[in-house]
């Protein structure tokens, strides 16, 4: 990377960060578990309505192991305002069961741990590990994935190549805090079809500045 490119990532990430002081998941949770059980659920929904059925759940399965135990048509009947409820019940009922029955109910904050549990990612763990453990890890949800694109911090759309360009581009220290920015920009300026480049922090540094997702991927 040029000396060039490397001040505008660094002004970018400064940006951002000045701009979004208050970063953090917005997924409620109280330990590392309920963490890794919300983040599960929040897939395709928003964390709004995740939070709104997790206290519920964890009311009627208030430890790893009355999930991993759990009724699952009776898991299924709580998470269902989420969406796609059939497998989230399974889910979160095969990883605390895994959790519970094999390492004493304790989420361990290493990442081959994590993406060793049933049906849980890299963006799930790297949300647990950065969020519950307080770990510097690059989560790429779709905001993430869409911003970075459109910034020029990376030139593919595939998660996993897009997590590794983020971690060569962008100091480690960071990458919390880049990732947390950039999904609340994403979410009020620069969404998938109609970014707002006019209200952008960013705009003067986006080599892709006012081209939606659809064209750029062209």
């Amino acid at each position: 990377m040029t000396f060039t490119a490397q001040k505008r990532v660094r002004q970018v990430v400064a940006t951002l960060e000045k701009a979004y002081p208050d970063r953090g998941t917005a997924l409620e949770f109280k330990d590392p578990w309920q963490l890794l059980t919300a983040t599960i659920l929040s897939a395709q929904c928003t964390d709004v309505m995740v939070n709104k059925v997790t206290p519920r759940l964890f009311a009627a399965y208030p430890s790893v192991c009355a999930l991993g135990h759990a009724d699952i048509l009776a898991v299924e009947e709580i998470v269902k305002p989420t969406g796609f409820f059939h497998n989230k019940a399974k889910a979160i009922v095969a990883v605390s069961l895994e959790l519970c029955e094999k390492w004493g109910g304790t989420v361990t904050p290493e990442m081959d741990f994590l993406t060793g549990l049933p049906g849980v990612g890299r963006k799930t763990a790297n949300v647990v590990l950065a969020h519950a453990f307080g770990k510097q890890a690059v989560v790429v949800d779709t905001h993430v994935k869409r911003l970075a694109y459109r910034i020029g911090f990376s030139e593919s759309l595939v998660p996993e190549k897009v997590e590794q360009d983020i971690m060569t581009v962008v100091a480690e220290s960071h990458w919390n805090s880049l990732c947390d920015a950039l999904i609340a920009h994403g979410r009020s300026a620069c969404n998938a079809r109609r970014p707002d480049c006019g209200a952008c922090t960013i705009s003067g540094l986006c080599p892709k500045n006012g081209v939606p997702e659809a064209k750029a991927q062209r």
